[in-house]
């Protein structure tokens, strides 16, 4: 399963990685997900592969804080980022933009997210 995150608001403040990972209010889903895409402008700028999911503390979230106590927080995993592009492994849908996104997270299956790739 992929989480697929708009992080175009929290980019500038924490830079491509952290904005992707940081705290998402996600229910029992979340322990499905594998994968995080961070999408900025509709277009995928981080993706993060073989993540688990674990609720936010200050030992697991750098950037932890009131407001983000019950929200998960997506730890480990192997991350890309544009400038990783002569990378051995590199996905090959990054900078893609993924139609039918709204300005809220998303849940897809692998199947789900190629087709909706533009």
């Amino acid at each position: 399963m992929n989480l697929i995150v708009n992080i175009q608001k929290n980019v500038r403040k924490y830079g491509f990685e952290m904005a992707t990972r940081q705290a998402w209010k996600c229910g029992i889903k979340a322990n499905l997900v594998k994968r995080v895409v961070g999408v900025a402008k509709g277009q995928i700028v981080c993706v993060i592969e073989g993540v688990r999911p674990e609720l936010s503390t200050e030992i697991n979230n750098p950037l932890h804080c009131a407001e983000k106590q019950g929200k998960y927080v997506f730890v480990g995993g192997v991350v890309w980022l544009p400038n990783d592009l002569l990378a051995p492994g590199f996905p090959d849908f990054m900078f893609m933009h993924v139609r039918n996104l709204g300005p809220k997270h998303k849940y897809m299956t692998d199947d789900e997210l190629f087709l909706n790739l533009a």
